[in-house]
């Protein structure tokens, strides 16, 4: 009799814990969480692959974290991994991103200059247009921090090659 009384009490407990678990909505999960949509997963992603210098899916991670949410940070390290590949022109498009999104930061303004200045020095795409956006965007670089990263110069040099 005491061992029918130990087995029903024992069911009975679980019935009640049980119920328990399902009227507080108290659910313990086990399966593995979903990433595809989270953009902090990818930007992370990114970080490792480019500390491993795997630029190539760095840029991957980095692109799919943008398609999930806005962050200047992961564009910026794309636009670094765009010029790294010689990837100006998608470089270019990052930067042009994150000037129009912060105008104030002088690193955005020269770093678009510099892109700029390569895609036209590196690449068979020669339009002076890009030189002469290269020169506004290192007097604005200049002008929000002057003597930033030597920006002066490279104005002088720009207002030479174009002879301004």
């Amino acid at each position: 009799m005491k061992k029918i009384s130990v087995v029903l009490i024992s069911v009975l407990m679980v019935l009640l814990l049980v119920s328990i678990v399902l009227a507080t909505g108290f659910i313990v999960k086990t399966s593995n969480p979903d990433f595809r949509n989270d953009p902090l997963f990818y930007k992370a992603l990114g970080n490792e692959l480019t500390k491993k210098g795997d630029f190539d899916k760095a840029a991957i991670a980095y692109e799919q974290s943008l398609a999930l949410a806005e962050d200047l940070e992961v564009r910026n390290n794309l636009a670094v991994i765009y010029y790294r590949e010689a990837r100006y022109s998608e470089a270019i498009d990052q930067l042009r991103a994150l000037v129009a999104e912060e105008p104030g930061n002088p690193s955005y303004h020269y770093d678009l200059a510099v892109n700029l200045v390569d895609k036209f020095r590196n690449t068979d795409d020669k339009n002076l247009d890009d030189l002469y956006e290269a020169l506004a965007e290192y007097e604005k670089a200049s002008g929000l921090s002057p003597g930033f990263s030597n920006s002066e110069q490279n104005i002088d040099v720009l207002r030479r090659v174009l002879r301004i």
